[in-house]
């Protein structure tokens, strides 16, 4: 898999494991970001890495992501672990947006929940 793979679903595991790192505001940004950008995963994954410097809390996050994406390639040989860093999803621009505006969703029915 590819570097800008690998980050896309490191991205994409973040939102959906940890929507509350993200403000509304975040992922409005991020679907700005991404929505003019053509269907090519280099291009996403660059733009993304570059939104991702503004938040060092989203960036720590998905470093180490990435870094267990890196250790779960590094498995024995014969180990009958399977590579967890397949996507459970087509890595495509739609899914991705449609990965924010779900986390977008959680998000605001945790704070909505934690409110009450």
């Amino acid at each position: 898999m590819s570097f800008a793979a690998q980050n896309l679903v490191a991205f994409v595991e973040l939102l959906e494991t940890q929507p509350s790192l993200f403000s509304q505001e975040n992922f409005a940004e991020l679907e700005k970001l991404i929505s003019p950008i053509p269907d090519d995963i280099e291009k996403i994954s660059i733009a993304i890495a570059a939104w991702c410097q503004q938040y060092p809390n989203i960036l720590t996050e998905q470093l180490a992501l990435l870094q267990n994406q890196d250790n779960n390639n590094h498995r024995k040989p014969g180990s009958e672990q399977t590579n967890a860093n397949i996507p459970k999803f087509k890595l495509d621009k739609r899914n991705i947006l449609n990965s924010i505006q779900q986390s977008s969703l959680a998000a605001k029915e945790v704070k909505k929940t934690h409110n009450h």
